[in-house]
C-alpha cells in the first residue's frame, strides 16, 4: 500500500505522522509544495493550477491513494485531483474536520432540539473565503438548530502559515498575532469548539490551546487520519497498535532548502520510528 500525501509546505506532515500510526506497514510519499507555500492567499485559479501539478506528480509516484493534506487546496480544488488521479481514491481535510467537529457536539449533548455551542473554523484566507467548512457545517447542522442561528464562526489567520514555515512555532510575535486574531471571538462568544481547518496549525496547537481558554482544540490532523482509516478497504494493512517500520517515507519538495530547520529535524525523528 502505497498513500501519497499532499500539502502546500509542511503541515501535511502533521496528517502523515497520525496516518503511519494508523497504517504502520503502508509506504508514504509526501509531496510539499515549499516553493509555491503559502496557498491561502493565491487566487483559486492559481491554487487549482498547483494542486493539479501536485496531484499529477504523487500519480508519477504511482500511489495507490491520495490525502490532501491542505485545507486551502480541498477547499478550491479536489475535484481537479480526483480527475488527475483517475482512479484512484482521494481524501480531503474538509469532511473530516466537519466530522470531528459534529462528534464534539455530541459529545457535548447537543440535541436535535437545542444547537448552541459556537464552533470556531481557523483557516487560511482562501479557506475562510471558499466557505467550504461553514457551507457543509450549516447543511449538516441546520436540522438540529431548526429556525436558530447557527454559532459558526469562520476566522482567516493568513500570518500563521508563513510564521509556521519559518519556524516560528513558539515565537512571541506567533503568540501575539494568534491573539489578535481570535480576540474578537473571545469577547463576543462563549467557549464552545474550534476547528484547526489548516494542517499547518497543530504544530501549534499549544498556542491554539493557550489562545482560546475553555475550547475545544480539535486537531484537525488527527481527524483527517480516522477518517482515511475508515474509508480504506478491509483488506488494506493495518495495525490496531505497534510503531512504524522505519524509512516508509519518500520526501517531496519541490523547493527543499524552504523546509524550516523543525521540520528536518521532526523528519529524522519520523524516519526512526520515534513520533
Amino acid at each position: 500500500m502505497r498513500i501519497g500525501v499532499f500539502d502546500s509546505g509542511v503541515g501535511g506532515i502533521t496528517v502523515l505522522t497520525e496516518l503511519r500510526r494508523k497504517f504502520p506497514t503502508a509506504r508514504f510519499v509526501y509531496l510539499g509544495d515549499t516553493a509555491n507555500v503559502p496557498y491561502g492567499p493565491k487566487s483559486p485559479e492559481h491554487i487549482r493550477k498547483l494542486s493539479r501539478e501536485g496531484a499529477r506528480l504523487l500519480r508519477t509516484k504511482g500511489v495507490d491513494s491520495l490525502v490532501v493534506a491542505c485545507n486551502t487546496a480541498s477547499s478550491l480544488a479536489l475535484e481537479e485531483i480526483r480527475e488527475e488521479m483517475g482512479d484512484s481514491p482521494v481524501i480531503g481535510v474538509v469532511a473530516p474536520g466537519v466530522e470531528a467537529v459534529l462528534t464534539a457536539l455530541q459529545a457535548q449533548g447537543e440535541g436535535p432540539e437545542e444547537f448552541t455551542t459556537p464552533i470556531l473554523v481557523l483557516a487560511t484566507s482562501a479557506t475562510v473565503r471558499s466557505g467550504a467548512y461553514g457551507n457543509l457545517l450549516r447543511a449538516m447542522l441546520a436540522p438540529a438548530a431548526g429556525r436558530l442561528p447557527l454559532p459558526i464562526i469562520e476566522q482567516a489567520c493568513p500570518l500563521l502559515v508563513p510564521m509556521i514555515e519559518e519556524g516560528w512555532i513558539d515565537h512571541p510575535i506567533l503568540h501575539q498575532t494568534l491573539a489578535e486574531y481570535v480576540r474578537p471571538t473571545l469577547e463576543s462568544s462563549a467557549p464552545g469548539v474550534a476547528l484547526l481547518g489548516c494542517t499547518h496549525y497543530p504544530w501549534i496547537q499549544a498556542a491554539f490551546q493557550k489562545a482560546l481558554p475553555g475550547w475545544q482544540v480539535i486537531n484537525s490532523a488527527q481527524a483527517v487520519a480516522e477518517f482515511f482509516h475508515r474509508q480504506t478497504p478491509p483488506g488494506a494493512p493495518r495495525a490496531p497498535s505497534g510503531r512504524p517500520t522505519e524509512n516508509q517515507v519518500e520526501w517531496v519538495f519541490t523547493d527543499p532548502a524552504a523546509v524550516p530547520e523543525f521540520a528536518r529535524r521532526y523528519m529524522r525523528e519520523l524516519e526512526a520510528g520515534k513520533p
